[in-house]
């Protein structure tokens, strides 16, 4: 899908692709769009949906993020990737070379040969209404796990969206990471209650830049405006990078 945001196109701005969450889907971002500048696609991720038959896995979300960068192959661009989609964003952009750099915004960041359960200590949250026998997981109490500084109606209104989520890729080991590759920035949420702070620092330590937000686990809906202009300083702090490195000279 691909949204135009209201802001003016700069001409040295690269796209933006946002890939959303665990149990969210495309209409997480449509509060942050508006403050982003030129094109802004997102992509609707399989491993979240309605149907717990038809959930896809991590390969099924690498290929869909795969498949979205593909539509505009011929142009700059930076992935913005929050929470569960971390760990196929780091495998899907690895390859990509359009792709100048992503961001992290509360997001898993593996190692290769890393699972998600090597990124956390001890059982599953509480908060996990775990179906293991039919391969997925819900969100048992989303408003104050994922919305806690979320005006209440935008909050009810999220949490009346969400869907089930696959188990799928939980067991599946990261065969490549982006921040290997290419720069990556991440966004600590300093009062996240979905994934603990202390966890994000750890992860953290995989990207070049490391900024904090004042915000629970979804910043683009409780702070649009200061979650983009991280976005935009690291845009332009990748396209600076890419430029650097096509102007050395072979």
């Amino acid at each position: 899908m691909t949204k135009l945001s209201a802001l003016e196109d700069p001409t040295n701005a690269p796209d933006l692709l946002l890939v959303h969450g665990a149990w969210h889907g495309p209409w997480a971002w449509d509060l942050l769009i508006p403050h982003l500048p030129g094109v802004v696609r997102t992509v609707a991720l399989p491993s979240s949906g309605a149907e717990p038959s038809a959930l896809g896995g991590h390969a099924e979300d690498v290929d869909a993020i795969r498949t979205a960068l593909a539509e505009n192959s011929d142009r700059p661009t930076v992935v913005v990737a929050h929470s569960g989609s971390g760990l196929s964003t780091t495998r899907a952009v690895c390859g990509q070379q359009h792709v100048v750099g992503v961001v992290y915004v509360a997001a898993l960041v593996a190692d290769v040969g890393q699972r998600v359960a090597d990124l956390f200590e001890g059982p599953p949250p509480t908060w996990w209404d775990l179906h293991p026998e039919e391969g997925y997981v819900d969100a048992r109490t989303p408003l104050p796990t994922f919305y806690n500084d979320v005006p209440t109606d935008i909050a009810e209104s999220c949490a009346a969206r969400l869907t089930h989520q696959s188990l799928a890729g939980d067991e599946v080991e990261l065969t490549d990471a982006a921040w290997r590759h290419m720069p990556t920035a991440y966004v600590i949420c300093d009062h996240d209650r979905a994934i603990a702070p202390s966890v994000q620092e750890q992860m953290a330590k995989h990207s070049v830049r490391v900024h904090h937000l004042p915000s629970g686990h979804s910043p683009f809906l409780s702070m649009p405006d200061a979650l983009a202009t991280v976005i935009r300083s690291e845009s332009e702090e990748f396209m600076r990078v890419s430029t650097d490195q096509d102007e050395e000279p072979r």
